[in-house]
């Protein structure tokens, strides 16, 4: 378990106001499992953990979980819909896709922060499918007004948030939203298949001697963890 406290330790580094990019291919099962393990860290560290699901992106993540044998993975997070129609976890709060683009990005923002203010403690916002959100935009104009609402999340004094990006998706866009994410994120890690396990590598933080470290899990652990979750939960 001693590369399980290192990514955990490495978790520890970050600070409230930060914006996280996790970059991930779906190939790989690597945005499910670094989104599972983040709950296990929540849990450990006693820290909320909020997800915010685009476009019923949580469904293919839990259903994917569930295949390995851990059913309803995501059932006592909170849930932050954005467009969709299948819920998964706690939903507490809805916001349509509909209408211009720059709408409903305010309004998620909007609603997230209503949430978060009556929350005193530190909270961790974990956002998945936000490049198929990006992959309805076809306009630079409409693209970089929501980079802006993005980059907003920085500095907020209550909250981490990360961004799970699945870049088998993210690369085949007219607009890749990765190098604007990049420069706005505070920290950027990437997740990579090995046989046998997963590697992430860190390629941005604000602290000296991190760059390029690279954390090795491997299969075994991470399956030792979801059958403790699953013990825990029956």
């Amino acid at each position: 378990m001693e590369s399980m406290n290192e990514l955990f330790n490495l978790l520890d580094n970050l600070n409230p106001g930060e914006v996280v990019v996790m970059k991930a291919e779906s190939s790989s099962y690597g945005p499910e499992f670094f989104a599972i393990l983040l709950k296990k860290y929540s849990e450990l560290r006693g820290k909320e953990l909020v997800i915010v699901d685009m476009l019923d992106t949580l469904h293919v993540l839990s259903e994917h979980l569930r295949i390995f044998g851990f059913k309803d993975a995501f059932s006592d997070i909170p849930v932050v819909k954005v467009g969709g129609t299948i819920n998964i976890g706690k939903v507490i709060k809805r916001v349509g896709i509909a209408g211009e683009h720059i709408l409903y990005v305010k309004r998620y923002r909007e609603v997230l922060e209503d949430y978060l203010r009556e929350k005193k403690k530190e909270i961790i916002v974990l956002v998945v499918g936000c490049e198929r959100l990006m992959a309805l935009l076809s306009k630079y104009n409409d693209f970089y007004q929501i980079i802006v609402e993005i980059q907003k999340s920085l500095g907020h004094e209550n909250t981490i948030v990360i961004y799970i990006m699945d870049t088998s998706v993210t690369k085949r866009l007219p607009l890749d939203p990765l190098p604007e994410l990049e420069r706005i994120a505070t920290t950027v890690v990437k997740a990579e298949p090995r046989e046998g396990a997963g590697i992430f590598r860190v390629e941005k933080m604000p602290i000296v001697g991190i760059i390029k470290r690279t954390i090795e899990i491997t299969t075994p652990t991470i399956m030792n963890l979801l059958l403790t979750l699953k013990q825990v939960r029956t």
